[in-house]
This record gives structure tokens, sequence and C-alpha cells, in this order.
């Protein structure tokens, strides 16, 4: 039988995502013994890989770029280093941006119609201080400024992406699975 195996994730909405698209991509979590795990922020990296490690599971993962370095450190490798070979993929800004990038900005739009927060973002949109963003980023920052909005989305997001658009970070992530 194989290692059972953790996938780490910086928070809630990460580990809605990888939940929601492990199925459609043809992992069930539950049969090949994978727990995701939300850390609660990159910090925590180092003491959850140590642990599930030492527990004798195979430890992978996501996390937003900038906070690389808590990773990098914590598999005692270098920041710039191809984290990939250890289990660990990179998002740009993070997993909503990426989402929103495969999805595109029409079909996320949608997805706020359909769940009755378009005004909202509409509001949103209008504010001074996001007026001048890209559409994209002002789709990234309206989900992920309410933490229960940011799970929702992040879910629905990968609910809706078609496979054949899955974001690198977590294609690399699933396909990583399928490696042991």
């Amino acid at each position: 039988m194989a290692r059972p195996i953790t996938i780490l994730v910086e928070g809630d909405s990460d580990k809605a995502a990888v939940e929601t698209l492990a199925p459609r991509y043809g992992v069930d979590l539950t049969d090949e013994s994978i727990e995701v795990v939300s850390m609660g922020g990159a910090g925590n990296a180092g003491r959850f890989i140590a642990e599930k490690a030492s527990a004798g599971r195979r430890v992978g993962g996501l996390y937003d770029e900038a906070e690389e370095r808590f990773f990098a450190r914590a598999l005692n490798r270098q920041e710039g280093e191809d984290l990939g070979r250890q289990g660990f993929f990179a998002c740009r800004r993070d997993l909503e941006e990426e989402l929103v990038r495969a999805l595109g900005v029409a079909a996320v739009t949608e997805l706020l119609e359909g769940r009755g927060d378009l005004a909202g973002f509409r509001s949103f949109q209008n504010q001074d201080a996001h007026r001048a963003d890209e559409a994209a980023d002002q789709l990234r920052r309206f989900i992920g400024a309410n933490g229960a909005r940011k799970r929702t989305y992040a879910a629905a997001m990968a609910d809706a992406v078609p496979l054949e658009a899955i974001p690198e970070p977590l294609e690399g992530l699933l396909s990583w699975i399928w490696s042991a």
C-alpha cells in the first residue's frame, strides 16, 4: 500500500479548492488516504511538514509565491529552487488569482451573478480604491475580502474550471499525488 499523503495548504479557501477539484481529476482523497490540511498560514509550514513527515506521511502542498521562504527553509532548499520535486507548488499571488485567470473574467462574473453577489461586486468595482484595477484583480480582491466568500468561491471556481485549464500549481500537485 502506498504511503498516506498530506497536502498542506495555507488556508481554508485553498483546502476547499483542492477538495473540490481532486475528485474531478480522478483523485479519491479518502480511498487514497489523502488528507488536506489548512495550516492557518505559511509561517506554520515547518512545523506541519516535520510533524506529518515524522508520522510517515508523504507531504506536499500549495503555497503563495511570496511565502516561498517558509517552505524552502522547511525543505532545506534555497528560495527560487524548484520545490515541485518535493511536492510543493507555488501560486503566483494566491490560488484564487490562479483560478480567476484559468476561468476568465466572464466566467467568474457569471459565478458571482449566479450566487447573487454581482451587485456587491459592481459596487466594489466602482470604489475609488479599485476603479483603476484590472477586472481580474478586482474579482480576486472582491472574492478575498471575506473569509466565507473566499472559501465559497474557491470551491465554486475549482468546480467550474475546465480540466484542460486547471492552473499549473494545482495540476502539478494533483500529478505529484500519482507519482509515488
